[in-house]
């Protein structure tokens, strides 16, 4: 069995590239439209950093899909941390979108994933994973919201995350900005306050 390549600072930076690359092409071009050669030319190298890095196109859909949470997650904690205690939940919730917003190739990406893992059950269950492991910072960040906000929710923390996932990604709603509008709605109308305002002094 090989031995696994040693993680260095620059192995990552190379990856990094490269999915950089990966997330502007797969949502031009589409995943199967581009090849290795293309996302090699894009990042600034060789096929072979592209195969010391990874093996198939499915292992950077992988890598995209966790580097867009874990930059989404990192953008809303700066976000949180800048926030003042008891905020409007609506004025939160747009600074927040206003963090973590994809341009439209990125939103287009991550739909173009879901097509192909719609496909390929094997890509399915390695995106499903990513997503199961990035639950608990994602969830962490929505109670460290709801404290900012001085809120609860009407259901499961769990259950908000994947319709917010569903709005967002939906290709009908995302070309007029629907998808962002009904987000801040469904928040607002599952939020409830924890000290009411006609109970303020």
């Amino acid at each position: 069995m090989p031995r696994p390549i040693p993680e260095t600072a620059r192995r990552r930076a190379t990856r990094e590239k490269l999915v950089l690359a990966a997330l502007d092409l797969f949502g031009r071009n589409g995943i199967d439209a581009t090849s290795v050669e293309q996302l090699c030319e894009a990042a600034g190298f060789t096929r072979g950093a592209f195969y010391s890095n990874f093996e198939t196109k499915d292992d950077v859909c992988e890598a995209v899909a966790r580097y867009m949470a874990e930059e989404s997650i990192e953008a809303c904690r700066v976000t949180l941390s800048e926030a003042t205690p008891r905020a409007p939940l609506g004025s939160l919730v747009t600074r927040l979108f206003e963090a973590t917003a994809f341009g439209p190739d990125r939103r287009q990406t991550m739909v173009e994933m879901q097509l192909r893992a719609a496909r390929e059950p094997a890509l399915a269950e390695r995106l499903a994973k990513a997503r199961e492991d990035m639950w608990p910072p994602l969830i962490e960040v929505v109670e460290w919201a709801t404290v900012q906000a001085d809120c609860t929710f009407s259901v499961e923390v769990h259950d908000l995350l994947r319709l917010c996932e569903a709005l967002y990604f939906s290709p009908l709603l995302a070309h007029d900005g629907a998808n962002l509008r009904l987000m801040a709605a469904t928040i607002e109308a599952l939020a409830v306050p924890n000290h009411p305002a006609a109970g303020r002094v």
